[in-house]
């Protein structure tokens, strides 16, 4: 997949994530802002420390484990987002979560294409 093709299912995810988390706290441009460019950054990030060299090119950064760890921090990172509206840290928060959707939404796309996700 290009990166293109990263970077608009990333933005997808992050527009549907912004609606979720805007819904209960207000989204300010501030913080649009840094989603937008952490989710890009995590988008292809898996690319930038795995660069192509053939078609066999995915090896721990585009695993299955990964995956699943990012997840798992991407679901922490975002309840922390929606209970935690007060708190100093939210922008770093929220971009964290940002960043972690990104990058986990680069992995599910290349899961679905011929070559997948390694074990």
């Amino acid at each position: 997949m290009n990166r293109k093709a990263h970077l608009v299912i990333g933005a997808l995810l992050f527009l549907s994530y912004v609606y979720v988390t805007g819904f209960f706290h207000g989204t300010s441009l501030e913080l649009f802002v840094f989603g937008i460019v952490a989710v890009a950054l995590g988008s292809l990030f898996p690319d930038i420390i795995e660069p192509a060299t053939g078609s066999h090119h995915r090896g721990i950064c585009h695993s299955r484990r990964v995956l699943k760890f990012l997840l798992i921090l991407f679901l922490l990172s975002a309840l922390a987002v929606l209970f935690a509206k007060s708190s100093p840290r939210y922008p770093l928060v929220f971009s964290a979560s940002c960043f972690f959707l990104g990058y986990a939404s680069h992995l599910i796309a290349d899961a679905t294409t011929r070559a997948g996700l390694p074990a």
